[in-house]
């Protein structure tokens, strides 16, 4: 079952990563389109720029969304070992800190 949490977790984490490098793209590809635009684009091309990348941003998010549900189901289907394995990071990730911190 710890492996199944374990690739879960991973595989989610993942997808988030994947979901913030696209966002950035998304976002980079607007920026450039903008700084491109001369003077002389209106008003209204802007917003239509913008909206697209909302738009992109928006299906992005909801993928990430419907990727999601299956660790928030695991969650609720069984709340114990969530939270142990919930200590067990956290414990992990504070050993790591406190060991990464210089000594007097």
């Amino acid at each position: 079952m710890a492996e199944k949490v374990e690739k879960m977790v991973d595989t989610t984490v993942a997808k988030a990563d994947s979901f913030k490098v696209q966002t950035a793209d998304v976002l980079e590809e607007t920026a450039r389109k903008l700084r491109e635009a001369d003077l002389s684009v209106k008003g209204d091309e802007v917003k239509a720029m913008l909206n697209d990348a909302e738009a992109r941003i928006s299906m992005l998010k909801a993928d990430v969304e419907k990727k999601v549900e299956p660790v928030e189901t695991f969650i609720e289907d069984h709340p114990f070992t969530s939270v142990l394995i919930a200590i067990g990071v956290g414990f992990v990730i504070g050993s790591l800190v406190t060991s990464m911190r210089p000594r007097d």
